[in-house]
């Protein structure tokens, strides 16, 4: 095992396209950490920094006590798995799994142990003798982990791994991913967009945008304590309805531009712009809630999401317990729980403690 450490990176391509800002991050070993952000927020980009696959503009990372800005990427003791698999179609998955470590001039009883001991663990031993073109996506995606297992790394990095999965699938191999570092204890860096594979895998998550870190810490803190409007909206789903307003005169109430006051479990400044947040799922019905005009029902089982519409025509969410689905076009009235509703400054967008 390994720790990876990432101080002040850049990545500026020709031209003065900025892909990663100034982004320092310390990994420790043994770690599963998950960079999480919408298509074009540089996680990707950084993955491939670390791997020795794009160069750095500036800045250092360091594996363990190595600097390898200028190491190449078959010399920094790494393993990537990529979303396509990568797989040599002309070979069986054994040959796949062993080509590395031919090239590492690994002896031969040394690498059918280790190919042996990630096919026990991932669970293909019925598969070695099998070119890709005989296995699923799911035992593609197997097979490449293995080949990534049995370098035996000092960090595991992985390229949205599960993307080319469907849903059942996707969910299934999420926990043998889990189990899988469990087991193994290898320091791994994990690129996806799915805020829900970050909430599930990460020992930490880092959520990013437009280059620039935005928020880093365990999965339930991001969740539950958002740093500012983008991360409280991108973590979770369905997403946090953000309505802007002005604090009243009691300072313990907001009245929203898109409909009448609520209750704030705070007390701050009288007329300062703000933005309440609040999860569909800490809306709750009310005699004294917001009349909301209900547009689209998406019965779930237990729960049903409900999307409806303010007087000013602005949608929000409910996630509510229904014994009847509500028809179109009829009313409920809702309120945030005050102790659920998250606070921030309608300039900045940063949280308001």
């Amino acid at each position: 095992m390994s720790s990876l450490s990432i101080e002040n990176v850049r990545k500026v391509y020709p031209g003065g396209t900025v892909a990663v800002r100034e982004c320092s991050l310390d990994i420790t070993h043994g770690e599963f950490l998950v960079l999480v952000g919408p298509s074009g927020c540089g996680k990707s980009t950084l993955l491939r920094m670390i791997a020795g696959l794009e160069d750095i503009t500036d800045g250092t990372i360091s594996i363990g006590d190595r600097v390898v800005n200028k190491i190449a990427p078959k010399d920094r003791d790494i393993a990537m798995v990529f979303q396509n698999y990568a797989l040599y179609p002309h070979k069986t998955a054994r040959a796949n799994m062993e080509f590395a470590l031919k090239l590492r001039r690994v002896p031969k009883d040394e690498r059918r142990r280790r190919v042996m001991d990630a096919a026990r663990i991932l669970g293909i031993e019925e598969l070695l003798d099998r070119r890709p073109g005989r296995m699923s996506g799911g035992q593609q995606q197997r097979v490449a982990l293995g080949r990534a297992l049995v370098r035996e790394p000092a960090v595991f990095l992985f390229d949205e791994p599960l993307s080319n999965l469907d849903a059942k699938l996707r969910h299934q191999t999420r926990g043998e991913l889990k189990e899988l570092h469990r087991r193994v204890a290898t320091t791994s860096i994990y690129v996806t967009h799915d805020q829900e594979e970050a909430m599930t895998l990460g020992d930490r998550v880092v959520v990013m945008k437009d280059g620039v870190i935005q928020q880093i810490g365990p999965p339930l803190e991001v969740y539950q304590n958002p740093s500012n409007r983008f991360v409280a909206a991108f973590i979770g789903a369905p997403a946090m309805n953000l309505l802007d307003g002005t604090v009243g005169e009691d300072g313990r109430t907001v009245q929203l531009d898109a409909g009448p006051a609520v209750a704030i479990d705070a007390s701050l400044e009288s007329g300062r712009r703000v933005t309440v947040g609040f999860r569909p799922q800490h809306l709750e019905m009310h005699d004294d809630g917001m009349p909301l005009t209900v547009r689209v029902c998406e019965p779930l089982g237990e729960e049903t999401d409900v999307i409806l519409e303010t007087s000013k025509e602005v949608a929000i969410t409910a996630r509510l317990h229904l014994t009847r689905v509500p028809e179109s076009g009829s009313t409920l009235n809702l309120r945030p729980r005050p102790e659920s509703i998250h606070l921030f400054d309608a300039d900045s967008g940063m949280r308001i403690s």
